[in-house]
């Protein structure tokens, strides 16, 4: 039999729909792609990729490890924000040691994937970065926490906050600072229903929620 050759530089097509081909036929496909073709692809294909940023993003640097009680009490408090921030859906998927290691202070990605809008998280970490109990660290900023420790972009607008976030954020800075005792129903219970521990810190903190004028 003879042999078939067919040369298809410049299109796409499907053999077995165009011909009736039999194993004893040999078939010969030419399917020369010109090479600026080739490196168009290439350059599309690279101009896909992001860079990520170089070294490992920063953490807040709030755990005083000088002190084992003062860091009790503080582990304490994180440990009731990380049980916050998952029940009004702020993060997901986010392990309680990477949240942990967001307030040791040293250069780590802790994968916290941050599920509400950028614009909460944008604020809070403004607003922490202002507090006391939160070490100042050069290269340390809200919007380089938002970019690239949670691949966010920055968002500082306040028309975007209502009045609930605001509040929850509020309550946020508050009960970070251990000068700010908690009831005594609350010391080492972070089980508690979050709704319940949202409502009753919020009256316990009525005074401060009204009197914190920096958001």
């Amino acid at each position: 039999m003879a042999d078939l050759r067919i040369d298809f530089s410049n299109c796409d097509v499907n053999i077995e729909k165009m011909f009736d081909i039999h194993d004893n036929q040999n078939v010969n496909v030419y399917n020369n792609v010109p090479k600026n073709k080739a490196n168009n692809k290439t350059s599309k294909s690279k101009e896909k990729l992001v860079k990520k940023p170089d070294g490992k993003p920063m953490t807040l640097k709030y755990y005083k490890h000088g002190d084992n009680g003062i860091l009790m009490k503080q582990r304490e408090r994180v440990t009731m924000i990380f049980r916050m921030f998952n029940a009004w859906k702020w993060i997901d998927e986010t392990n309680s040691d990477d949240f942990d290691a967001f307030f040791e202070g040293k250069p780590k990605h802790c994968n916290i994937t941050w599920k509400s809008n950028s614009t909460i998280l944008t604020i809070l970490l403004q607003e922490l970065l202002k507090q006391s109990y939160i070490e100042r660290q050069t290269g340390c900023s809200a919007k380089s926490l938002v970019t690239e420790q949670f691949g966010k972009t920055p968002n500082s607008d306040m028309k975007r906050l209502d009045d609930d976030n605001i509040r929850k954020i509020k309550l946020v800075l508050i009960i970070l600072d251990i000068n700010n005792p908690l009831a005594e129903e609350y010391e080492g219970k972070t089980k508690m229903d979050v709704d319940q521990q949202f409502a009753d810190l919020c009256v316990i903190y009525e005074d401060k929620l009204r009197s914190t004028k920096r958001i």
